[in-house]
C-alpha cells in the first residue's frame, strides 16, 4: 500500500478541519432555531438592559440607531417603548433622527400574562404568556390576521425571536383610546395579549411613517 507523503497529511487534515467546522456552524444554527421554538419558560425570561449607559432619550436614540445599522433597518425613524412608566403616561416615544428629537408619543397598555396587574407589569417571551416583550425588535411591513390594522413585529435578540411566532404586533385598540386618561390603563383580555397596544391617533402617526418606507423600523421596548 502506498503511503500518503507528509504534504498530502496535512492537507488532508485541513480539509477535514474546515468540515467539522461547517458542521459545528450548521448544528449551531439547528441548535439556535430549535431553541427559538420551544416553550421551555427559562429561555425566554427577557434580558434586563443595562440602561445605566443610557440616561438620556439621545443616548437611547443612539444605542438603537447602532442597532439598526447592523440589522439593515431604517435610519429615520426609531420607537421607543419605556414599560417602567405608568400606562396612563405616554410610554411610546417616536424618535426622528433627522430632527434629533421626539417627534411624537402615545400610550401602551401592556398584556395580562403571569399575574401582570395594571400597575405591574411581567414580560416573558414564552409561546402562549400573553406577556409584554422586551428588547429589540423589527416593525415589519405584514399585517395581522385577527387585526387587520397592524404591523407584526419581528424580533432581533436571542430571548425575544418568538415575537414573530406569538404573533405580537403593534396595534391600536379602542379600550386604550377610553382609559389613556387614568393613571393605569386597566387590563383587557381582548385588547392585549402582550402586544405593543397603543391609541388610534398614535397608530395613524405610525402609518404614516410606515408608509414613507418599505424597510422594517426598530422598535426597543426596555423597562
Amino acid at each position: 500500500m502506498q503511503k500518503i507523503r507528509p504534504k498530502y497529511g496535512v492537507i488532508l487534515v485541513a480539509v477535514a478541519a474546515i468540515v467539522v467546522l461547517g458542521l459545528v456552524g450548521v448544528k449551531g444554527y439547528q441548535w439556535m432555531a430549535k431553541k427559538a421554538s420551544q416553550t421551555d419558560e427559562t429561555a425566554f425570561v427577557p434580558e434586563v438592559p443595562d440602561l445605566k449607559h443610557y440616561a438620556t432619550m439621545e443616548e437611547r436614540a443612539a444605542a438603537a440607531l447602532a442597532v439598526a445599522r447592523r440589522q439593515g433597518l431604517r435610519e429615520d425613524y426609531c420607537l421607543l417603548v419605556d414599560y417602567s412608566l405608568p400606562s396612563g403616561e405616554p410610554r411610546l416615544a417616536v424618535w426622528s433622527y433627522a430632527e434629533n428629537k421626539v417627534v411624537d408619543r402615545t400610550y401602551v397598555m401592556h398584556g395580562y400574562g403571569h399575574g401582570g396587574t395594571k400597575e405591574q407589569p411581567q414580560f416573558s417571551n414564552l409561546l402562549g404568556s400573553r406577556c409584554s416583550a422586551l428588547g429589540h425588535m423589527a416593525v415589519t411591513h405584514k399585517h395581522g390576521q385577527r387585526v387587520k390594522r397592524s404591523y407584526k413585529l419581528r424580533g432581533l435578540d436571542t430571548d425575544n425571536l418568538t415575537v414573530w411566532d406569538r404573533g405580537l404586533m403593534i396595534h391600536p385598540a379602542p379600550w386604550v383610546d377610553m382609559h389613556c386618561f387614568k393613571e393605569y390603563i386597566p387590563l383587557h383580555e381582548k385588547s392585549c395579549e402582550g402586544c405593543v397596544t397603543i391609541t388610534t391617533r398614535g397608530m395613524e402617526c405610525i402609518e404614516r411613517i410606515m408608509e414613507q418606507q418599505e424597510g422594517e423600523m426598530l422598535l426597543w421596548c426596555y423597562n
